[in-house]
């Protein structure tokens, strides 16, 4: 099942996007919506959101994320550009649309493709091409996101366990491990820096190394 995240500060909002989608998504598909609270703190709102955010997304609770790009918190505005620009950085790959009245305004940051912005008052005519169109795309984003993180992830399985069975191309299979895992930070963010990793690849080579070591001793 796909979850849709929503994050808006009107429920009137919520529930026009909520009916566009079920309106004009496919009878067979399965998904449901997460909306994410807005905080009244005008401080804390990207970074709470955004940790929530990233903490479904690890979880695999998350499959797209949909942002108001004007967020009004008390007497102050958030762009939802900002949140955008936070969850791209963190995780390249994560499907993400800005909802917006202004579009021209929305897509001025180098980082925001156009194709990722939608215009509200055209979405919510839920009869139109226009609205019919976006929502496909909302599905066929997640199908993609979620069909290549869930491969890299078997793939990464697969070989794992060809190494616990004692592979005759280890140091190979451990590269490749990691040069998998690599790939998958852009669809799932892990806890490691870079360092980490460099140490996590010169570990595992001195594991493959000691294994082919014992094995000849045995031999």
């Amino acid at each position: 099942m796909y979850i849709i995240g929503l994050i808006d500060d009107e429920e009137s909002q919520l529930s026009k996007i909520r009916r566009t989608i079920k309106t004009n998504a496919k009878q067979d598909e399965k998904y449901d919506f997460k909306s994410y609270l807005i905080s009244e703190n005008a401080n804390d709102v990207v970074s709470d959101v955004f940790d929530e955010v990233i903490n479904d997304i690890k979880a695999l609770k998350l499959s797209s994320l949909i942002v108001d790009y004007k967020i009004i918190v008390k007497t102050y505005k958030i762009k939802g550009t900002d949140i955008f620009k936070r969850i791209k950085e963190e995780v390249p790959k994560f499907p993400v649309i800005i909802l917006t009245e202004v579009v021209e305004e929305s897509t001025e940051p180098d980082f925001v493709d156009a194709d990722k912005v939608y215009k509200k008052k055209d979405f919510y005519k839920i009869e139109s091409e226009y609205s019919k169109e976006k929502v496909f795309n909302i599905f066929d984003s997640m199908r993609k996101y979620v069909g290549q993180r869930d491969r890299l992830q078997l793939t990464i399985d697969d070989l794992k366990q060809k190494l616990t069975k004692g592979s005759s191309e280890r140091e190979a299979v451990v590269s490749d491990i990691l040069a998998l895992e690599s790939q998958l930070d852009d669809f799932v963010p892990t806890e490691q820096s870079q360092i980490d990793k460099v140490f996590d690849e010169r570990k595992a080579k001195e594991i493959v190394s000691l294994i082919e070591k014992a094995n000849a001793l045995l031999e």
